[in-house]
């Protein structure tokens, strides 16, 4: 399923930030919790978006075999991608998404950016799983998956929450995905994804 949504930030105004976020006007570190959320400028609700504890800046690589011909000392070819916990409360406000049953019944986590191919959210969905460490080890694959368009395509996937079980308590968690030769992985820390006190997945 393809689903046209509009984005608040313009196609210019993510470009100029993805260059630009270092130089934004500091609003504290968790300005999520000190601010409400009709006050977010674009700013704040591009951080939100790409660095906190609900979205993760990272890259899609390949082994070492996939490096430059005969220097197998050299890293792989990597695509940048952006991981985002679709379902927590601070980025649905953040896009002023209503509230639906899925965010009730599923963690829903969003990809943006993928390796150059053609690919559908239902051919995703089969590689994408979460897994968490610690003392309670668990691993839980997608149930359903759907594309997002906003400024890019965002894919998101549905986990149910019965199968993923995160409280305060959790250890590191993890948004996994293997499209050969590319693989991602994202890390989250859900006793850092806390929203006015309460653990927001």
């Amino acid at each position: 399923m393809r689903i046209v949504e509009r984005s608040l930030l313009s196609r210019r105004q993510t470009l100029f930030l993805a260059g630009a976020v270092t130089c934004l006007p500091a609003s504290g570190d968790d300005f999520w919790n000190t601010m409400p959320p009709s006050e977010w400028g674009v700013g704040e609700i591009y951080r939100l978006m790409n660095h906190s504890p609900w979205a993760n800046t990272t890259e899609w690589t390949t082994g070492p075999g996939f490096a430059r011909k005969n220097d197998t000392n050299l890293p792989g070819p990597r695509v940048k991608a952006v991981v985002t916990w679709e379902s927590a409360l601070p980025l649905r406000e953040a896009l002023r998404i209503p509230e639906a049953p899925v965010y009730e019944n599923c963690y829903v986590l969003g990809l943006d950016g993928l390796p150059s191919g053609t690919y559908t959210a239902e051919y995703l969905r089969q590689f994408a799983r979460l897994r968490a460490t610690g003392k309670s080890k668990w691993t839980a694959r997608a149930t359903s998956a759907r594309e997002r368009i906003r400024t890019s395509s965002v894919y998101q996937f549905a986990f149910p929450r019965t199968s993923a079980p995160i409280g305060p308590d959790t250890e590191d968690v993890y948004f996994e995905m293997e499209l050969k030769p590319w693989t991602l992985q994202s890390k989250f820390k859900p006793k850092e994804m806390l929203y006015h006190g309460e653990l927001a997945v």
